[in-house]
């Protein structure tokens, strides 16, 4: 079933067919294959067999290189989608998120700096900075915020059905998990 579930979401983040991939296990390719090379396809708008092809000979890195993928294209993609998925999980405008992302916070400090934003008069950006482990975690910011247990649990409800599938994970194609 897990697999099954991680193919639905490659094929719905990255508009790869669930049959291909179903046809590219088969045929004996592992999922962190299967999802790199839909990433790859993704960012550099050639088709997953094309990309696919290419790295039945060549390395990951020599494939990004053969389809003309930059380090900054990689990142300017797996922003986007981080962007995009947080955008359409919370309802806001993803230029707020794309802002976040490209200052390079963290997935999981973006999240929190927007849900608390929602119940206090500061942005997301100056709430993220409040963050600064160990000495002062979320609930520490909370309290800082005057954001009351209530209205934390509330967030914490929020968090937990977001379901953001692949960008929970480390940023990096090579780490997006589902």
């Amino acid at each position: 079933m897990r697999i099954n579930n991680e193919m639905q979401n490659i094929s719905e983040y990255f508009g790869v067919d669930k049959q291909t991939l179903v046809m590219y296990y088969n045929n004996g390719w592992e999922m962190p294959e299967l999802r790199r090379g839909a990433f790859l396809a993704y960012a550099s708008h050639k088709s997953f067999d094309d990309v696919m092809n290419l790295r039945e000979n060549n390395s990951w890195g020599r494939v990004e290189y053969l389809i003309g993928l930059t380090p900054n294209d990689l990142k300017t993609t797996q922003d986007d989608i981080i962007s995009t998925q947080i955008a359409n999980k919370l309802d806001i405008n993803k230029s707020i998120v794309t802002f976040l992302v490209k200052q390079n916070y963290e997935v999981d400090e973006v999240i929190h700096g927007i849900l608390y934003s929602m119940y206090v008069d500061k942005s997301p950006a100056d709430i993220i900075e409040m963050y600064n482990p160990p000495t002062s975690n979320w609930e520490v910011v909370a309290d800082d915020l005057g954001i009351t247990q209530e209205e934390l649990d509330e967030i914490h409800q929020k968090m937990e059905t977001l379901d953001l599938g692949m960008i929970k994970g480390p940023k990096g194609p090579e780490a997006m998990r589902f």
